[in-house]
């Protein structure tokens, strides 16, 4: 579970998210933004951040999705996020993973039409899954964007498997920890091997990185000074 994000990033303008709720494919998506907004003009380059399974108390407001979303705000990236169908504000109910693909892919179309050309696209557990899912679905519906790069802390792969040839070219990086309570190292060591990912890894720090967010904030936040990211 997490805290709303408005109370996360409560403060000044700048680190204030904009809360909306939009139309989807199942009712409303709840949605926030950091140095954008899903309702104006955006920039060409934007991170989309996919929180951890809904039915396991996964939100936008989740703990590892605001670390990331920092690391995006403090560098400049304009980051967006929102809750899967059922979860906060957003309507609907869980799908499976099928009707959450849908619903990323539908925040993507609305990036793309507001702006984005350059994607970045990152997650957590199940929405780590589900951004290696999402490159294919963007590729097979022909959307006018590029995915520039892709972070997977801790992805849930034993539930939620990922072909690996449907990340394309895409540049990949797979974040974990040995101790992970939830998913497999060993799987997710199999996974990163198929997909040639590189690798950021810690030997404690478990599935959640509970004591360690601000070495996963600093990890993530060099990743993306070495890919001239940000």
């Amino acid at each position: 579970m997490g805290e709303p994000l408005d109370l996360i990033f409560s403060g000044s303008f700048m680190n204030k998210p904009n809360i909306r709720l939009i139309d989807g494919p199942s009712g409303r998506i709840e949605t926030a933004s950091l140095l954008c907004d899903l309702l104006q003009p955006m920039p060409q380059q934007a991170l989309l951040i996919l929180h951890p399974h809904p039915l396991h108390g996964g939100t936008m407001g989740n703990k590892v999705v605001t670390t990331i979303a920092r690391v995006a705000r403090d560098n400049g990236l304009p980051a967006v996020t929102f809750n899967f169908r059922g979860v906060g504000q957003s309507e609907g109910v869980w799908d499976q993973g099928q009707g959450e693909l849908v619903d990323a892919f539908h925040i993507v179309s609305l990036m793309v039409r507001r702006g984005v050309s350059s994607l970045c696209l990152a997650g957590f557990s199940f929405g780590g899954s589900i951004a290696g899912r999402l490159i294919q679905k963007i590729q097979n519906e022909d959307e006018r964007v590029e995915v520039i790069d892709l972070i997977q802390v801790a992805p849930a792969v034993e539930n939620f498997p990922i072909d690996p040839a449907a990340l394309g070219n895409v540049p990949r990086t797979v974040i974990y920890n040995e101790d992970d309570e939830v998913v497999s190292p060993e799987a997710i060591g199999a996974y990163i091997k198929a997909v040639d990912a590189k690798l950021i890894y810690s030997e404690k720090g478990g599935h959640y990185f509970h004591g360690e967010l601000t070495r996963l904030k600093d990890a993530i936040s060099s990743h993306y000074l070495e890919r001239r990211i940000v």
